[in-house]
Formats: structure tokens, C-alpha cells, sequence
């Protein structure tokens, strides 16, 4: 299995190494949407670390709980390196004040162009660990 449906989310495992989540179009994600998707990159990189692609539909939303607890130790168990792909101004903004307030212990970028975000990832994926 390399990929996980859940109401809100996409996990998907892709051939390149790179874990890719989707947020669906006008979701807000909560805590329990966002543990949801932590357990489901566990199961898919079977417990392994990988750089992490994150992409937003439309008018998504994320709380800032959710925001903290992504930028945190606990919330990277899985994550070498995220790249954030922002595809309007709001989530540009959003992007932005994640990393420079949040400041995630993980290297991470925000990227308007999937394409640059995935080759910025992909010098991360041989840096994949298993975790305890």
C-alpha cells in the first residue's frame, strides 16, 4: 500500500522516495485530522523518516494547534525535510509565518512550483531513517 485516503488528507508514498500529502480543497484541518494523517505517514513509510511534500487544495485551512504541533519534535517522527507548495497569496502567507514564527525543527521551504519543491526534497531522500 503507498497510499491512504482519509477524509481530509492524501498520503501517498511516491517512487521517487518522497512522502506527498494533499490536503483537499477547502478543508480545515484540526488536531484529530492532523493525527489522522501522522498515523497514516507512519503506516506508509512503515515507521521509516522521508522528505515531505505538503500541497493544499483551495481554501484549505489549518489551525494553529496544528501548526505547532507540525513544526515540533513529536510531529517530524517521520519528516527529514518539508517542502510546502503554496498555489495562492493566503497560503504563500500562511506558508511563510509557519516557518519564520513556527520555526519546525526540520529543514523546511515553502515553493509557488511543485516541480522545485520535489527536486529540493529529493536531496533529502537518501537521508532516510528508521525511527524507534
Amino acid at each position: 500500500m503507498n497510499t491512504i485516503e482519509l477524509k481530509l488528507t492524501i498520503v501517498h508514498l511516491r517512487d521517487d522516495g518522497i512522502l506527498h500529502v494533499h490536503i483537499k480543497e477547502r478543508s480545515h484541518i484540526t488536531m484529530d485530522e492532523a493525527l489522522e494523517t501522522f498515523k497514516a505517514m507512519r503506516v506508509i513509510g512503515n515507521g521509516r523518516k522521508y522528505p515531505v511534500l505538503i500541497d493544499a487544495g483551495d481554501y484549505a485551512q489549518i489551525d494553529p494547534e496544528v501548526r505547532v504541533f507540525s513544526a515540533s519534535d513529536e510531529g517530524n517522527l517521520y519528516t527529514v525535510a518539508d517542502a510546502i507548495a503554496y498555489h495562492t497569496l493566503p497560503q504563500k502567507l500562511t506558508a511563510n509565518f509557519y516557518v519564520a514564527f513556527n520555526k519546525p525543527v526540520v529543514p523546511t521551504r515553502t515553493f509557488s512550483d511543485i516541480a522545485e519543491a520535489i527536486d529540493w526534497l529529493k536531496s533529502f531522500v537518501k537521508s532516510k531513517q528508521s525511527v524507534k
